[in-house]
């Protein structure tokens, strides 16, 4: 019989459970693994199965009665919250494009409501963000996630640090949400306003006209189809944007 002792059996406890809270972190915050079809058992059992593998990778921890347990606690929460969070900001970029969209086109009063999200969302917004997941599973981006968390077991051992989140990339990475909202939002915003400029130049050539009965179905129909024209562009600013914020999201722990 081999004597297992209670200092050893500390510690490999401390070394499942350490790296397992910032795997946790990321997947809770991460998109299409935060998604509420998904249950949290599977979220669990795919953090600890990814733990699993991890840990004989990664430095011994320290023990989970060490002075600084509470530091590292937070630190492993704070590295995981702050990837996941990064890479969701990709698709907050979708949705509020698909607002700016659905308000500029007139369909801002066309809503549903998504038990993804468990409230009324955009058309226009869910639209985009459906095609953002699929594109995201398409290219690997959930691997990606995944390999990213484990090379920051790399770049930042499990320690008593407990300020580790680099808050200058998490804000450029919210300024690459807003560049790619309005790199999608672009071509249709110009298809519209060209639409309105036409009608009103209509209206004051022909004043008999209704601008007011047509134009409200021509807006709609040009941005629909400026948008079905544009679609196909989109894959390759996604691929981007998710390469970049990947980038990011690592270097988000100094």
């Amino acid at each position: 019989m081999i004597p297992i002792s209670g200092a050893q059996l500390e510690l490999w406890v401390a070394t499942f459970v350490w790296p397992f809270i910032r795997i946790l972190a990321m997947l809770a915050t991460a998109p299409v693994f935060n998604n509420r079809s998904i249950p949290r058992r599977v979220r669990v059992a795919l953090a600890a199965a990814i733990t699993v593998l991890v840990v004989p990778v990664i430095p011994v921890p320290p023990t989970l009665q060490s002075p600084g347990a509470m530091g590292i606690l937070l630190q492993q929460i704070l590295i995981g919250v702050s990837m996941g969070f990064s890479m969701q900001l990709v698709f907050s970029a979708f949705d509020m494009a698909g607002d700016i969209l659905g308000l500029q086109m007139g369909l801002a009063f066309s809503q549903f409501v998504d038990p993804a999200r468990g409230g009324q969302t955009p058309l226009i917004g869910s639209f985009l963000s459906m095609l953002a997941s699929l594109v995201f599973l398409a290219l690997d981006g959930h691997l990606l996630v995944i390999t990213a968390v484990v090379k920051s077991f790399e770049m930042i051992p499990i320690s008593a640090v407990v300020d580790v989140v680099n808050y200058q990339n998490i804000a450029a990475s919210g300024s690459i949400m807003f560049m790619l909202a309005l790199q999608i939002s672009l071509p249709v915003l110009t298809a519209v306003l060209i639409a309105n400029l036409v009608m009103g130049i209509l209206a004051r050539a022909a004043p008999q006209l209704n601008v007011m009965s047509i134009g409200f179905s021509i807006t709609i129909a040009a941005g629909l189809w400026v948008l079905w024209i544009t679609l196909p562009f989109f894959v390759n600013g996604f691929e981007g944007a998710i390469n970049r914020l990947l980038e990011i999201s690592v270097l988000n722990i100094k």
